[in-house]
């Protein structure tokens, strides 16, 4: 199966607020910067994940936005269908006599989901491979006021 880019970025920004300390907000811009995406189809998401109970905005100084649910409650299934609402509709008839395709492919998408649906955002952060991004992200983190200075000083000279 393949995941639309629209419930990968879903996905991802609900990674990165849940890699966030005391649950602090992040920005549209630290989330856009780390994505590479842009902060108008972000904020389409966000407003998907925030009508689902996912995610709330915090306003202010420090503000953006923060997970409002507790992450072993969200799942990947809940993410992806709050992105797209209509995805579980069955498709009309093809009009063909034999259906039977139609049928199996809407079989074979309603047991992905209920795979995806049984993979909490906490399952997701303990896999290796999650935790091995977690841990580059976090270097990263702590490496940007490093190489802004580097790249002070290259100007200075």
């Amino acid at each position: 199966m393949k995941i639309s880019s629209k419930a990968r970025h879903a996905i991802q920004s609900m990674l990165q607020l849940a890699m966030q300390a005391n649950n602090s907000p992040l920005t549209l811009a630290e989330l856009t910067t780390q994505q590479g995406i842009s902060a108008s189809y972000l904020e389409q998401l966000f407003a998907n994940l925030r009508t689902a109970g996912f995610v709330e905005g915090v306003r202010g100084p420090g503000g953006g936005y923060r997970l409002a649910a507790d992450i072993a409650e969200i799942s990947i299934g809940q993410i992806i269908m709050a992105v797209h609402p209509t995805h579980l509709k069955r498709p009309p008839s093809s009009g063909y006599d034999i259906s039977i395709y139609n049928d199996m492919w809407w079989d074979l998408s309603e047991s992905i989901h209920d795979f995806l649906s049984h993979i909490s955002l906490a399952d997701l952060m303990e896999r290796e491979d999650v935790q091995v991004y977690i841990h580059e992200q976090r270097l990263f983190q702590d490496m940007k006021p490093k190489t802004a200075e580097i790249h002070k000083l290259r100007k200075q000279a």
